[in-house]
């Protein structure tokens, strides 16, 4: 009777255990939806005045495609910063699998101001829809030219220096002049005028054989204290870029188009009189041609 009785219960709980159901499987992840809006703000890494013109150009794209935006806005009287912005976004229009990102410009006369990292939003792993962006100023066109004439300045220890001076009743002029392949690449000319009125300095790049920018400054006679300094340049398409004038005291102005082209003018003279001063370079032609007549006369001696 006992032996039945194990048997049976042996028996029950594997029916017991046949009958029983694998645990469910653990729910799916909770998925973010998409934000319908990108909000935030916009400010200046380092702050500094901005004109009533500034204002703010910001968008949301598609990474992959930049020229799908998804939102934009222009903002104007951006120059009281920080600078608060909402975009509404279409949430249709969002691809969950893409990559979408943030981007601002603050634009103040010549000045653009530009984000340093990139701002990814909506699909990204938090699904940011709130950003404060930080802008840095970029180098406008004038002061990427006049980077340009100190990097070539700073060259002109590796060329072939020459030198003159000259002078009237008035003044006293002397000046040097930096030549590649027999070519003038920069003039420094230094004049005093004779009355004390003052010293006049000119320092010139030539870029195609003509001026490319110009630095004129002005100081007492006999000083080297500058008291103004005069900065025009032309970019490759012969338009004028650069044009400032700054005082010793800090005070900065425009040069005027005629002030431009006289300095372009006083520029072009001194390249005629560097020019005719440099060593001739004799050409291969040249010295074929000379070989040409020395085997013509060694025909004749024979």
């Amino acid at each position: 009777m006992r032996i039945l009785n194990a048997t049976g219960l042996v028996a029950a709980l594997l029916l017991a255990g046949c009958g029983s159901s694998a645990p469910p499987p653990p729910p799916p992840p909770v998925v973010a939806p998409i934000a319908n809006a990108v909000t935030g703000s916009i400010s200046l890494i380092e702050p500094r005045e901005l004109s009533e013109a500034a204002k703010v150009d910001v968008k949301v794209y598609d990474v992959a495609h930049p020229e799908v935006v998804l939102a934009q806005a222009t903002l104007p009287n951006a120059n009281k910063l920080p600078l608060q912005f909402n975009l509404p976004i279409d949430t249709s229009k969002v691809d969950p699998k893409g990559t979408y990102a943030l981007d601002a410009m603050l634009t103040d006369g010549d000045r653009r101001f530009l984000k340093k990292l990139e701002y990814q939003v909506l699909t990204d792993k938090a699904h940011t829809a709130k950003v404060d962006v930080q802008l840095a100023p970029e180098p406008t066109p004038a002061e990427k030219l006049f980077e340009e004439y100190r990097k070539a300045v700073g060259q002109t220890g590796n060329l072939k220096q020459i030198s003159g001076k000259y002078s009237n009743d008035n003044f006293g002029t002397a000046w040097d002049a930096f030549l590649s392949g027999g070519k003038v690449k920069f003039v420094r000319e230094v004049t005093d005028a004779y009355d004390d009125s003052g010293r006049t300095t000119y320092k010139v790049a030539y870029k195609d054989d003509k001026p490319w920018v110009i630095v004129k400054e002005a100081s007492p006679a006999g000083s080297r204290t500058v008291l103004s300094t005069s900065k025009v340049g032309w970019g490759d398409d012969g338009s004028l870029v650069l044009h400032e004038k700054a005082a010793n005291g800090g005070q900065s102005s425009d040069v005027s188009e005629a002030d431009a082209k006289s300095m372009r003018e006083h520029a072009e003279g001194l390249l005629d009189v560097a020019q005719g001063h440099a060593p001739k370079i004799n050409t291969g032609a040249q010295t074929d041609s000379k070989a040409g007549n020395k085997a013509k006369d060694t025909k004749k001696k024979h």
